[in-house]
């Protein structure tokens, strides 16, 4: 990701939009790789057309908006994204926001039901209402419906789903939903029943990629906000994650070259890694960009983290 890119201000949802899934803030048990689209998501246009004069008071107020471009989200919040009225998880619900005619809340729509895998008749029952907009004209629509088709229907060829080697699949809704990516919940199926698995805490507001080892017992996963980068690497068989690595490799290097590492209280640090790859079955490396001096210096470094004895090496990036 471009530096600048990490820069951008990001605004809350608008209130007349709905977000994303009632989860979004829950953390731990019990509640993919970067795909990015080929079409860039266009923000959504209103105009409001008022003409006066000394002979007319108000002459028109229209309303108009562009069927050809996508809905856009800059942030999912928990509290914005219930339909009204806000309630437990009902399909009932979304499956009468599919004929709204409003696209933001057909978006929202088609990505929560599938929460309602677990009930066989809701499933089958958003199968065959999800059906139309596989065909849809806005390609995030479409997209999002052919997921969760893919989901409810069991046929699990996804490039978005990570097949793990205990047999459970994990991934996550929304997917690049904003410009920053995916909304921060991780999602799991395992012996045919699904629960939200796990969500990153703050700063954390997207995950962007996720990569399994190559015998896929562990994922390292990338998260961001709208100023930093996140690695964290878990096992989700056995429900254990790593420190979060970025951090991690900017404290221990600004220690070894003797800068300032001041940690705010945000917890931002202006950070970002890259060229994620697993060297092995437990040893993922990346390329870091470590900030210090509120970004007055960054350093360029090459950082590798062995999984299984919590082991980190930084070096400066040749």
């Amino acid at each position: 990701m471009k530096r600048e890119d990490l820069y951008k201000e990001i605004g809350l949802i608008d209130e007349e939009l709905i977000a994303a899934a009632e989860h979004s803030g829950v953390r731990g048990r019990g509640r993919g790789r970067r795909h990015r689209f080929s079409k860039r998501w266009i923000a959504l246009v209103a105009c409001l057309v008022v003409y006066s004069s000394t002979s007319t008071v108000l002459l028109a107020t229209e309303y108009t908006r562009n069927k050809t471009e996508e809905p856009y989200i800059r942030y999912l919040t928990a509290e914005d994204m219930e339909l009204e009225p806000p309630a437990k998880y009902t399909a009932d619900k979304f499956l009468q926001a599919l004929t709204s005619g409003n696209d933001d809340k057909v978006y929202i729509a088609v990505n929560r039901l599938v929460e309602g895998f677990n009930d066989p008749k809701a499933r089958e029952l958003a199968l065959q209402k999800l059906r139309p907009f596989l065909t849809s004209d806005s390609a995030k629509i479409a997209e999002s419906a052919a997921f969760a088709t893919d989901i409810l229907s069991k046929s699990y060829q996804s490039p978005y789903l990570h097949k793990m080697a205990d047999g459970s699949i994990v991934f996550a809704l929304f997917n690049n939903y904003s410009d920053y990516g995916t909304q921060n919940v991780l999602w799991r199926i395992q012996d045919d029943v699904l629960e939200p698995y796990f969500s990153f805490a703050a700063p954390s507001m997207y995950i962007k990629e996720m990569i399994a080892s190559p015998d896929r017992k562990l994922l390292a996963v990338v998260t961001g906000s709208n100023k930093s980068e996140f690695v964290q690497i878990l096992n989700v068989e056995k429900g254990t994650i790593s420190p979060e690595l970025v951090e991690s490799a900017r404290i221990r290097h600004g220690a070894q070259r003797k800068l300032d590492t001041w940690t705010r209280s945000d917890h931002e640090n202006y950070s970002y890694p890259s060229q994620l790859v697993w060297k092995d079955n437990d040893t993922l490396a990346f390329e870091g960009s470590l900030a210090y001096d509120n970004t007055a210096i960054i350093e360029n470094v090459t950082v590798t983290y062995k999984f299984s004895n919590k082991l980190m090496e930084v070096r400066d990036l040749k």
